[in-house]
């Protein structure tokens, strides 16, 4: 049985394996340093992170947002050992069915094979990716903006209501106001 473990500051039992987990998924430019994931932990009440269990063994994370119209999936990712059982998969049907809205989340543009696995698996589970043109803002005033996709498992919705998704993520997850 697989449960979700809120965590909510970095003296979490659970922080460590979460904040190892994160780090080595994810490249520097599509995640947040210590401090702004501390942050956001701490003064974001739509920001939540969980820890997922598995019989009582840490398997996973996912950290979203949870936004008026939709949620918004910021970071999810299954351990390396456990990965090909599942458990992702199941983790985000489980998700599905708590938030009970649309769910919305990032994924790199398909220029390599593990780009490529990443949106069949979005698709294998009901998700379907926009054709709008996405750049995903830096983490880190330093960096570019990364060309993305938006997929949602409302094609319609997300697709109607793209500016607005657009908008939020801009203004609430990456605190960035594009250049007019």
């Amino acid at each position: 049985m697989l449960n979700f473990i809120k965590i909510s500051t970095v003296t979490d039992q659970l922080f460590p394996e979460f904040f190892e987990l994160y780090l080595t998924s994810f490249p520097a430019a599509e995640r947040r340093t210590l401090t702004s994931l501390e942050d956001v932990m701490q003064n974001e009440e739509s920001f939540n992170v969980f820890a997922i269990l598995l019989e009582e063994k840490y398997v996973g994370f996912v950290c979203y947002w949870t936004f008026e119209r939709f949620t918004f999936i910021e970071h999810f990712a299954v351990s390396p050992r456990m990965r090909g059982q599942h458990i992702g998969s199941n983790i985000i049907r489980m998700l599905q069915l708590q938030v009970k809205q649309p769910i919305v989340l990032e994924v790199e543009t398909p220029q390599n094979k593990i780009a490529v696995r990443r949106i069949h698996f979005w698709e294998r589970l009901g998700f379907y990716v926009l054709s709008n043109y996405y750049m995903q803002p830096p983490y880190d005033d330093s960096l570019f903006l990364i060309p993305m996709l938006i997929m949602s498992n409302d094609y319609h919705f997300a697709n109607r209501h793209f500016q607005m998704i657009k908008d939020t993520l801009y203004k609430e997850v990456y605190n960035y106001i594009p250049e007019k």
